[in-house]
């Protein structure tokens, strides 16, 4: 996209029309808009952002909701125009809306319809097919545009930092890879939907075809073979008494065809005298019919005289008018003929000399046109002359400047440089040490943490001891008690003089007294309770020995302070480094900026010298060029050999020839009329005598015509008259009366023909029938009889008939039933298949892993574009890369290649990754997929760069411009970024009471 033309008005700080005309201010490439903070600079964003997605993300929602907050109060309308080019094609685009109120008093919002314009024609009038069209030229959303092309405040870490399904949405979109994602999804969804419901259909379709089983099928198989039995044999009975009904049959129908013959021959008896009249009446006919041409001929002739006489009065009228109007005609000639002489005088008085009039207007137009080219040939003499002395002084602010720029790159050239090397190493040497020490302030943790839990562990052991003696007493008295008990229950069975079973002894002098009895079940609980205590000491010595050994090891640490104090030393000298690396920077900075105003100074002199050079020479050709035309003019002049060059004299005669010329035209049209009109009278009059002498001719020829026409009519009426007299007609209209149309002669005629055809017939016919009839006889009983037995055979065929078709069409329905049954499992099967290819295909597009690993492709050459420019920027330190999840992660060159997320930048670093991301992003993404991006727009960020990185991302800005012909813009208000962009805006903010904001073009 390039924009050319943005109008804004009502809009946010805009309460008047302001106009921003982007061919103007990008015509250097890199441009910048600044102002005040509040003064309305990031408004110019939000006006293209809106113009194109009627959308404001800064201020207000999509899709024009929460638009009052955007509307100047000062205002009653918002309107944004924008013209903008993708590659080869014009966009316009005009977006409205107008602030009303409802009868209440209510104040409401109002959206007029947006126009859209490609290369002047409309191409959409409302709103839903603006944003279809826009959609379809540009291929992003707003929220893209924003991440990657257009990038407002806030938006600069967006993409960065995007994580989760927002940011495989947006790398959808922008790499176009929806048809594998999303979409893909859901079509391999709604295929395996599809099949599911084809397989749900089939398994319907089996369960709707009912039992079509081998088993049925055979039940009805044999059910038709009876009943085909059957019928085989009732049709041979019904074929034998066929043959006899069918023989009385024929013998009934020849009687009853002779008893027919006889009534028609009767009713024929009957026509014959009325055929007889009408075979009369046509003879009549004949003779009459010989009479009928002579008697038109006759009435022809009558019309003929009739019309023959009317035309002879017509030719005498029309004879007589003709001579009248040729004697006028032939005055009008001799009036013309007099007019015409007359105008011929008049011609030869006012001829012209052409060639002098030719001359004289080419004189004119040679003086004038000389006269005009000298007046431009003084014109461009004056402007060669103040081109030579504004190149004359550019060529020594060139000199200045060359001069100037060798002082400054030998001071840069000689600048100290501080020892890169020397410094990472002792950065390096840094964080050992601080590792180092970490690691041994930890181990003293460690050890000092030890030490307590060494003492705690020794006086649990001692205590657990301790418990442990007490719970062996309590045993050990449990124990005693229970053998004392045991003894008393042997005393008891003692008898004196047996032996005890004990010691043997037969005396029993002092047996054992009785005891309480011992409840075991507390020797139990007290026996676990020492297993437990025993387990616990043993535990704890496990522990105790472990921690000795560990505390023996950490007493071996080396001493912390001896590292602390070369640490400090350390760190003392490379401080000492880097402020004289900063002093160095400095002046290093200083320099560029020196170097840098003087090269653009250079570039600048040198276009303009490159430009004034260009139009010095194009100026001394067209001076040359009106020098030889000045020339070639005056010899023209001389070629006319005209009385005086004076251009009044050329002027004045040349007006005198033209009127003469004027009028001899006049005349001579006159001429031609007249002329026209005499060739027409004299036509005339050579017609009107050709017609004169036709109808004399005409007149004559009528009369012969008319006396001979008469002499037939007599002679064929007296003809006529004699010949019907002797054919026994009366008169004319007597023979008139005895002919007959066509249609009554062709009724009697067939009246006659089918009299005598039937007759014939039928006498024919009845013999034939007695000659088939013969001798036999016809007997009535005989006939009823069989055709009773035919009609019951007849009846029970239809029944089995109708049978055997229903088990057919049955036993057809079922066998097909299976027939398909087994067919739509196979499908089933088939389908089946294709259900299992589905669903692995889907796992395999679960959670976007096929476009996560589309984007991974794209995002790691887009991180490697991103890199160049981010090493260049951070002097090597910083390297982007894409982890499997597509998020975007630091590799910190100075810290070892340590990797770690984006998240951890400070302010600055932020804005510089982002930066060279989008730019990477923004030079990678096309619109449609075919127009290349050529603008590219940056509001805010530049506050958190410090000097140095704001040079080096102007340098990459530059490199960007040259090389990638890209337009890039800049909306800050930070001032020292002025003196380093050639084009600039300046946004005044607005007055209030006064004024809205106003742009001014610098």
């Amino acid at each position: 996209m390039r924009p050319i033309r943005l109008e804004i008005t009502g809009l946010q700080s805009f309460s008047k029309k302001q106009i921003v005309d982007f061919d103007a201010l990008t015509s250097l490439g890199l441009f910048g808009i600044f102002g005040e903070t509040g003064s309305g600079k990031s408004t110019i964003l939000d006006a293209m952002i809106f113009a194109i997605f009627d959308e404001i993300p800064r201020t207000m929602g999509s899709k024009g909701k929460n638009i009052r907050p955007c509307l100047n109060q000062d205002s009653d309308i918002l309107e944004v125009y924008f013209k903008f080019a993708l590659g080869k094609d014009i966009f316009e685009i005009t977006r409205c809306y107008k602030k009303k109120f409802s009868r209440k008093g209510e104040e409401k919002f109002e959206q007029s319809n947006p126009i859209l314009l490609l290369n002047g024609d409309v191409i959409a009038d409302t709103v839903k097919n603006v944003e279809s069209k826009i959609d379809e030229y540009f291929g992003i959303n707003v929220s893209d545009f924003t991440r990657s092309v257009v990038l407002p405040q806030g938006k600069f870490s967006e993409f960065l930092k995007l994580k989760g399904a927002d940011k495989m949405t947006m790398l959808e979109n922008i790499f176009d890879l929806e048809r594998y994602g999303t979409k893909m999804s859901e079509k391999i969804k709604i295929r395996n939907n599809k099949l599911k419901e084809e397989i749900t259909s089939l398994e319907n379709q089996i369960k709707g075809k009912g039992n079509c089983s081998l088993e049925t099928i055979d039940n009805i198989k044999n059910i038709l073979s009876d009943k085909e039995r059957e019928y085989d044999n009732l049709l041979t009975d019904k074929k034998t008494i066929t043959i006899k009904y069918e023989e009385l049959k024929e013998l009934k129908a020849l009687f009853e065809k002779l008893n027919s013959y006889n009534s028609e021959l009767d009713r024929i008896d009957l026509e014959r005298e009325d055929i007889e009249l009408c075979k009369n009446i046509l003879a009549k006919h004949e003779s009459a019919i010989s009479f009928k041409s002579t008697i038109d001929e006759i009435k022809d002739i009558r019309e003929n005289i009739l019309t023959n006489q009317n035309n002879l009065l017509k030719s005498k009228n029309s004879l007589d008018t003709l001579n009248s109007a040729l004697e006028n005609l032939k005055e009008q000639e001799k009036e013309k003929q007099v007019e015409l002489d007359k105008l011929i005088l008049e011609l030869d008085n006012l001829k012209v000399d052409y060639v002098e009039l030719d001359n004289l207007r080419k004189g004119d137009q040679y003086i004038r046109s000389l006269k005009f080219k000298e007046k431009l040939l003084g014109e461009t003499l004056k402007d060669s002359n103040s081109i030579s002395s504004d190149l004359k002084s550019l060529y020594e602010k060139l000199k200045i400047d060359n001069l100037s720029l060798e002082n400054e790159s030998n001071n840069l050239q000689n600048l100290e440089k501080i020892d890169k090397d020397k410094l990472i190493s002792l950065e390096d040497e840094i964080k050992r040490l601080n590792t180092d020490i970490k690691l041994l302030e930890e181990k003293l943790k460690e050890k000092n943490k030890l030490e307590i839990e060494i003492k705690k562990e020794s006086a649990l052991k001692s205590s657990t001891l301790l418990e442990l003696e007490s719970y062996l007493k309590k045993i050990e008295n449990i124990n005693k008690q229970h053998l004392e008990s045991k003894a008393f229950e042997i005393s008891k069975n003692l008898i004196h003089g047996e032996c005890c079973p004990v010691c043997g002894s037969k005396d029993h002098p002092n047996p054992a007294k009785e005891i309480q009895s011992i409840d075991t079940s507390v020797l139990d609980e007290l026996s676990k309770t020492k297993e437990k205590l025993e387990k616990t000491i043993v535990e704890i010595d496990t522990k105790l020995n472990y921690h000795l050994e560990k505390l023996a090891e950490l007493n071996q640490v080396d001493n912390i302070d001896t590292l602390k104090n070369e640490l400090q030393v350390k760190e003392n000298t490379i401080n000492d480094l880097k402020v004289k690396e900063k002093e160095i920077l400095e002046y290093e900075k200083e320099l560029n900026n020196k170097i840098s105003t003087l090269k653009s100074n250079i570039v600048n002199y040198s276009s303009n010298i490159t430009q004034k050079e260009s139009d010095l020479n194009r100026i001394k050709e067209k001076s040359t060029l009106y020098e030889n035309e000045i020339l070639e003019e005056r010899e023209k002049i001389s070629e006319l050999r005209l009385e005086s060059d004076s251009l009044e004299f050329i002027s004045d005669r040349k007006d005198l020839l033209e009127n003469m010329d004027k009028e001899y035209r006049e005349v001579s049209n006159r001429k031609e009329n007249l002329d026209i009109s005499l060739r027409g009278i004299r036509d005339n009059i050579f017609k009107d005598f050709n017609s004169v002498q036709t109808l004399s001719l005409e007149v004559i020829s009528l009369e012969e015509k008319n006396n001979n026409l008469k002499d037939s009519y007599n002679d064929k009426k007296e003809w006529l008259k004699t010949e019907a007299t002797l054919k026994g007609f009366l008169s004319t209209e007597d023979i008139l009366n005895h002919i007959l149309d066509d249609n009554k002669i062709i009724l009697l005629k067939d009246k006659i023909s089918t009299f005598e055809k039937d007759s014939i017939r039928y006498h024919s016919l009845k013999d034939e029938v007695i000659k088939s009839i013969g001798d036999r006889e016809f007997n009535d009983d005989t006939w009823h009889e069989l055709e009773k037995n035919l009609e019951s055979l007849t009846l029970q065929e239809k029944r089995l008939f109708k049978e055997i078709t229903e088990h057919r069409g049955e036993l057809n329905r079922l066998e097909q039933l299976a027939k398909e049954a087994k067919e739509l499992f196979e499908k089933i099967s088939v389908l089946t298949l294709k259900q299992d290819d589905i669903l692995t295909l889907q796992k395999k597009f679960e959670g976007r892993k096929f476009v996560k690993f589309l984007a991974r492709k794209r995002l790691d050459y887009i991180a490697y574009e991103a890199s160049k420019r981010l090493q260049k920027i951070t002097r090597g330190r910083y390297i982007l890369t894409v982890d499997n999840n597509c998020d975007f992660n630091i590799v910190d060159a100075f810290n070892s290649n340590f990797t770690r997320e984006c998240s951890t930048l400070s302010g600055g670093e932020t804005f510089i990754v982002s930066l060279v991301l989008a730019l990477a992003l923004s030079s990678q993404l096309q619109l449609k997929g075919k127009i290349q991006l050529e603008f590219f727009f940056l509001d805010e960020g530049f506050g958190t760069l410090d000097a140095t990185l704001l040079d080096r991302v102007i340098e990459i800005l530059e490199e960007i411009r040259w090389k990638e012909k890209m337009k890039i813009g800049i909306i800050s208000h930070v001032e020292d970024l002025k003196i380093r962009i050639p084009r600039r805006l300046e946004v005044a903010p607005a007055i209030p009471g006064e004024s809205g904001s106003i742009i001014k073009l610098i």
